[in-house]
């Protein structure tokens, strides 16, 4: 269950809806290759997301996520399982007040129908 003091935000940042995504150059190439990945799982799901919620704590670190594609369908979260998540796994801080907010109630009833799909989908993933 979601902290009390934890706020949700929607943000596009890191979608295709608010970059120019280039193709990876050769060193980011030859490095995922070597380096075991945060989200074995999901990575090549991450440019189908146009849309994020963040769970977000007092300070504005990343808790959970979920990433809705254009369709508005939830695809992917983090974290779960071996996941880490996009968001989760970084060191971002966001301001609350930058962002728009989400209820807490829609961001739960979200997170627990992708958890669900993904524990379900995901090998060795466990709540």
């Amino acid at each position: 269950m979601t902290a009390p003091t934890c706020k949700v935000i929607a943000t596009t940042l890191a979608t295709e809806a608010s970059s120019d995504a280039a193709e990876p150059g050769l060193l980011e190439r030859i490095l995922r290759k070597l380096l075991p990945a945060a989200n074995p799982d999901l990575e090549n799901l991450y440019p189908l997301v146009r849309l994020w919620w963040v769970e977000i704590d007092e300070r504005g670190r990343p808790q959970r996520e979920v990433g809705f594609d254009d369709m508005g369908k939830s695809v992917v979260a983090g974290p779960v399982g071996r996941n880490m998540g996009f968001w989760t796994d970084s060191s971002m801080i966001f301001n609350e007040a930058e962002y728009q907010a989400v209820a807490p109630e829609l961001f739960e009833e979200a997170w627990s129908s992708i958890e669900a799909a993904l524990l379900q989908t995901t090998p060795g993933a466990t709540r």
